[in-house]
């Protein structure tokens, strides 16, 4: 489990990190273990780079094994984004939630 990302969670700080190469500013909201058994984040996309034409920042969910360089930016947020479920349907075990 990584305490860094509940810190965050708890105290709504914004993260950044590298994601398969790309650097993503998020809004952390829920952490755990899928039902693979992989560690999850899901969080409220920002900023940062998508390898897609249209960079539309939304929710995502992300494979904790593949972040890098996590760090908080020094900026919080306090507002749960629409479409926020804190029961969150892909992971099975939470650890900390917003």
């Amino acid at each position: 489990m990584n305490t860094a990302i509940c810190d965050a969670i708890r105290d709504g700080e914004i993260i950044e990190f590298e994601y398969e190469g790309m650097v993503k500013i998020v809004e952390p909201f829920c952490y755990g273990l899928g039902y693979d058994g992989k560690e999850l984040l899901r969080g409220y996309v920002i900023g940062g780079f998508s390898d897609v034409i249209n960079q539309e920042y939304s929710w995502k969910l992300f494979d904790v094994s593949h972040m890098r360089t996590i760090q908080y930016i020094g900026k919080q947020f306090d507002v749960i984004r629409n479409g926020y479920e804190k029961e969150d349907k892909d992971i099975k075990t939470i650890y900390c939630s917003f």
